[in-house]
């Protein structure tokens, strides 16, 4: 067996399993395996401190689009809070706005996603950060 074979059969065997653990997860990972092949999740794609603006805005975009139209309601609720966090690194890494949500609703949408202990701390630890900028501003 070839090495580039063997190379696909392993990504095909990884997508299988991380679909049957988290579906949801695993959509996520994907779509953000297609904005930048480099990073194998979602999260790190978000919380990687050297992704480019660029990326973050159509991580934004990708999960904008999930929350609306992912099949199930995990899978909607899941990309509210990725789209939140893409947003909450915009605003830590970038100090960039990559929303024209009001305060109150990106407020809203950042507290759930810290409130939220089932995301992974590295989510959670941008939202709160992104809060603390969004309440200097006032």
């Amino acid at each position: 067996m070839t090495t580039i074979l063997r190379e696909q059969l392993s990504d095909v065997i990884r997508c299988a399993l991380e679909a049957s653990i988290d579906p949801a997860m695993a959509a996520a990972d994907w779509l953000a395996r297609d904005i930048d092949p480099n990073y194998s999740t979602a999260v790190d794609l978000i919380t990687d401190r050297s992704v480019s603006l660029e990326h973050l805005q159509q991580a934004k975009a990708v999960f904008k689009t999930m929350r609306v139209l992912g099949e199930l309601s995990a899978d909607r609720r899941l990309a509210a809070k990725l789209y939140a966090a893409t947003i909450a690194a915009g605003l830590v890494r970038f100090n960039c706005r990559i929303s024209r949500q009001s305060d109150d609703a990106l407020r809203r949408g950042l507290q759930t996603l810290l409130d939220d202990a089932k995301m992974p701390d590295r989510l959670r630890d941008l939202a709160g950060g992104a809060l603390c900028i969004l309440n200097d501003r006032v």
